[in-house]
């Protein structure tokens, strides 16, 4: 049983008619309201909200008082000690859990978190925590692993503090954050180049490592030991803690006021608030159907991952998702249909997935109400078992698991952009890609110093997809944060030695075309200048080589994939003794090379998983990502916006001309619009697309044919043969759409 703490004195609410909550073991408290909860429909049974209607003041009263602690908490421990990605970046989150690890308040930043604890919890409870090691008030327990924290990856890390009072549990406060460096083989979050679990570094179950608020001294030396940035990483440690403290302490004063029973009801009729004001959300904004939606990922592994022959291959991951909106407000997603679990680091466990999936439902329907895990009661997800987003062993790497999770809350909101869209709601819906990316460095330093980071930019921000009446904003969006913030170069330089930056820009033509365009994409360029022993690697992020998502937005480009280029051996010194300016993006950088004024001895550009490669003085990197989708077909686009952004320069003539038929020419001093060229162009377009196009009838035949030929090509075939269905048997769709034979076999 929880160890019982001085007792806090404060009054003892007459709650009328509303039954005061018995104190129970968290197993048992666990136990009670999954049963309520599924009999009812409702949060614990909570039908009607007493509380708030008895004393509708003093309820409001009471929340802002709890949601005030996590903000607090966010806007103070930042201060105290960080990490840039946490104090300048916003990748972190404070809250307050229930006993049974419900989010009931929340702190700005990535929201969706607050729904691990569920799991966490749930481990601690079913694996007799309050026995061994004892849950005790002002404890510290700490986790990010998958399969029993909940984490996304490891790179997410949790501390959690339990409040208790009168012998029991009556609450967690909670904060995570992404830190700088996990202790992967390759340095950085993200476990890039795993072949399981065992590849993804510093990975610990729920686990107490302090007590009386207070981190125990060998955790410190676990951070030092098994991290390449141990001082960033025991400075963000400190700063969760920090915040669980503010949290922790300022509980105990409000049972105190409000008293305990007053706090145990209201806690869950705040949840099941949220849970009534979202389904009413869902309700009045979108409209009741089934949308599906399908995205893919490539895993080329083919000769760089010798000490794992079977991972030493190149995969295609499918995403399949099936999103039906109900007339009761109801939202319920199946993801039957996508890939099995591999030898990757890119599955999820449940507890992540969630996390991830939540994002999408928390920036859309979370309006008007409060942020809890009542969102959770009216929108639901099932992962198929043995899929990589619920994998059938606790082998599988999680390490970097973040394009599947961009990718399923990417086809969430787009299939809400297109129930709202079609319900008549437009300044509402717009072109979702989470087109993200980062970059790991790691090293070791002149002085035998070894270190590592990740460079969180392009986490951070990225550019927003078109609306139906409006080109996309860049870099103001993400889908994962209310908070979308690059950072300041600065912060990155002094985290990764060696690393300086020489362009940081939005690159011109970046972008999904349509009759209104997405948002531009950005880039950065590094330049390494005495970097001691220094490797880098691209994160995995969300398009390799393939369309990150497979639809469009009413006939419109989506957004260009994520791409790096490098340049080893560069003149880059002897460029900067005459005076000549380095690249300062990716396409200026082949722009040089192809001119014959920067020279190096090789030059690559990566389309895919950038592996681990050294960078020595002198040597030139360059980071591009956050590019969004259009909104319909882009010869349709008013040429009057097309010639604006050609005198902008973010595209040029060859792009207006071969993308949106408009043809642009040089009269004098101005660039203008010649209008019979343009209508010209523009026909000659759909003439071609006419030409080019066959019946749905003969597109069917062709394509049916290339199945029963097997000619597909190893990474689709084993995709397809290794789709994981449960529910609604998407093995058993195909086959019935294409007409296959019984015997047939991918």
């Amino acid at each position: 049983m929880a160890t019982k703490p001085a007792r806090i004195s404060g009054n003892r609410s007459r709650l009328g008619k509303v039954k005061a909550v018995e104190r129970k073991r968290l197993l048992d408290c666990l136990a009670e309201r999954d049963r309520l909860t599924h009999e009812t429909g409702h949060y614990w049974g909570i039908r009607e909200l007493a509380l708030k209607e008895g004393d509708p003041i003093r309820y409001e009263r009471f929340y802002s008082r709890l949601h005030a602690a996590a903000i607090g908490a966010y806007e103070a421990a930042r201060y105290v000690t960080a990490s840039p990605g946490s104090r300048e970046m916003g990748e972190v989150v404070w809250g307050l859990l229930t006993p049974e690890g419900d989010a009931v308040a929340i702190s700005p930043g990535f929201a969706s978190h607050l729904n691990a604890g569920q799991t966490a919890i749930r481990f601690m409870a079913e694996h007799h925590y309050e026995e061994n090691p004892g849950v005790r008030d002002g404890d510290v327990f700490g986790t990010d692993d998958g399969a029993s924290g909940g984490a996304p990856h490891p790179g997410d890390f949790y501390t959690y503090v339990p409040i208790v009072i009168e012998d029991q549990v009556i609450g967690w406060a909670m904060a995570v954050n992404h830190i700088m460096e996990v202790g992967t083989p390759v340095p950085g979050s993200f476990s890039a180049y795993a072949a399981d679990t065992f590849w993804d570094g510093f990975v610990v179950p729920p686990m107490k490592t302090g007590e009386n608020l207070r981190q125990y001294t060998w955790w410190e030396q676990l951070w030092l030991r098994r991290t390449r940035a141990g001082v960033s990483n025991i400075l963000d440690d400190k700063m969760r803690l920090a915040g669980c403290a503010m949290i922790h302490q300022e509980v105990h004063r409000i049972v105190s006021e409000f008293g305990l029973d007053y706090y145990l009801r209201a806690i869950r009729e705040v949840i099941e608030e949220t849970h009534q004001v979202v389904r009413e959300n869902v309700k009045m904004t979108t409209l009741p159907g089934r949308y599906d939606g399908a995205a893919f990922r490539s895993v080329n592994y083919r000769g760089l991952m010798p000490l794992a022959e079977h991972a030493n291959k190149d995969q295609l991951i499918h995403i399949r998702q099936r999103f039906r909106i109900g007339s009761d407000g109801s939202i319920a997603a199946s993801f039957d249909g996508t890939s099995h679990w591999g030898p990757h680091p890119f599955n999820f466990y449940p507890g992540g997935s969630n996390v991830a999936f939540y994002m999408a439902a928390i920036q859309t329907f979370l309006y008007n109400t409060k942020p809890t895990s009542g969102v959770t009661l009216a929108i639901k997800a099932s992962y198929p078992s043995g899929s990589i987003y619920n994998p059938d062993t606790l082998n599988a790497s999680f390490g970097n698991p973040w394009a599947q999770g961009i990718a399923m809350l990417s086809l969430a909101t787009n299939a809400t952009t297109r129930s709202r869209f079609s319900r008549g709601f437009v300044e509402e819906a717009f072109t979702a890609d989470g087109n993200w990316d980062s970059l790991q460095f790691g090293g070791t330093l002149h002085d035998g110093t070894a270190w590592g980071a990740t460079n969180f930019e392009w986490v951070g921000g990225i550019a927003q997809g078109a609306f139906h009446f409006r080109d996309g904003q860049p870099l103001l969006w993400t889908s994962w944060t209310q908070l979308p913030n690059v950072g300041n170069a600065e912060e990155f330089e002094y985290l990764i030695p060696g690393a300086f930056y020489v362009g940081r820009k939005l690159i011109p033509g970046y972008c999904g075309h349509g009759r209104h365009r997405g948002g531009i994409g950005q880039g950065s360029m590094f330049w390494f200048v005495r970097p001691g022993e220094l490797t880098a690697s691209r994160t995995g992020a969300a398009t390799c080589y393939v369309t990150f998502l497979a639809q469009g937005m009413s006939g419109a480009y989506p957004a260009p994939g994520v791409f790096h280029v490098s340049a080893r051996g560069t003149n880059s010194h002897e460029l900067v003794r005459q005076g000549i300016s380095l690249p300062r993006d990716g396409v200026e950088l082949l722009k040089m090379a192809s001119e014959g004024v920067l020279k190096a001895s090789k030059i690559e550009i990566w389309r895919y998983d950038m592996p681990p490669l050294p960078f020595a003085d002198g040597d030139l990197l360059g980071s591009h990502a956050g590019a969004s989708g259009g909104w319909g077909d882009p010869i349709e686009r008013d040429p009057q916006a097309v010639l604006k952004d050609v005198r902008e320069g973010w595209i040029d003539q060859t792009s207006a001309r071969g993308l949106c038929g408009v043809v642009i020419v040089h009269r004098g001093e101005n660039w203008e619009v010649d209008e019979t060229a343009t209508q010209r162009r523009r026909k000659e377009i759909r003439d071609e697309r006419l030409a080019e196009s066959v019946s749905g009838e003969e597109f069917w035949r062709q394509e049916r044919q290339v199945l029963l030929d097997k000619r597909l090509i190893e990474p689709v075939r084993h995709m397809y043969a290794t789709t994981v269905s449960e529910k609604f048997d998407f093995d058993g769709d195909l086959r019935k759409f294409w007409a296959l034979p019984e015997d047939f076999c991918w």
